[in-house]
């Protein structure tokens, strides 16, 4: 791949983290209601469940998810399911313990909650089926292996580019945190965000044949 076209694709996937979507949403909720650990950890997801898409999509499975109806509704019921589930755990048990412990005890939710809603979005492999073959180049060698260096690549720069936003949005938010009572709200406004990406996946439409 020539420096023009990794120049390209470098700038095309800092955009698309940039803009208003889901995993943004649960980046700056996180970072804001609970911390900067928390928020990183949920980006630390994102990228981890990349391991696992990225190889899907060289093999081909990607293009399964998105001609199986069956399967496609299977990923988007059970995963909006936990992550609502997950959303009103959070809102019950908003305002409980100091800040510190809130804090500690988010972190290993934050990793798990950024790996499954990232895995089971079937729009995440059918967006990555469409994007990633718009810079594979089969005269440049095995189209495999530029399915995964970019596939790897693209996690990364979204890992930095994340964990900017969540570093930023939680130094926002322990200023916020101060206030006992403001803090319960910001954890109901995080657990908020976490169901209403759960029922973004339970509710999104099939892609079309």
């Amino acid at each position: 791949m020539d420096c023009v076209t990794l120049f390209m694709f470098v700038s095309a996937v800092i955009v698309l983290t940039i803009t208003p979507g889901p995993d943004l949403f649960l980046i700056v909720g996180r970072g804001i209601s609970q911390g900067r650990a928390a928020a990183l950890f949920t980006a630390f997801g994102f990228f981890l469940a990349g391991f696992i898409q990225v190889p899907l999509l060289a093999f081909g499975l990607a293009n399964v998810v998105a001609g199986s109806p069956a399967l496609f509704d299977v990923l988007r019921y059970g995963g909006g399911a936990y992550l609502m589930w997950r959303g009103i755990v959070m809102i019950r048990n908003a305002g409980q313990g100091d800040t510190v412990s809130a804090d500690h005890a988010s972190t290993g939710a934050a990793i798990k909650e950024g790996f499954i809603a990232s895995l089971v979005n079937p729009k995440s492999h059918i967006f990555l089926l469409a994007f990633l073959p718009q810079f594979v180049r089969p005269e440049d060698g095995s189209v495999m292996a530029q399915f995964v260096f970019l596939g790897i690549l693209m996690r990364v720069v979204a890992l930095v580019v994340e964990g900017g936003m969540a570093l930023l949005a939680g130094s926002i938010g322990y200023r916020l945190r101060q206030s006992l009572k403001l803090r319960g709200w910001l954890e109901r406004t995080a657990g908020g965000l976490l169901v209403a990406v759960g029922l973004r996946l339970v509710l999104m439409e099939r892609p079309q044949p």
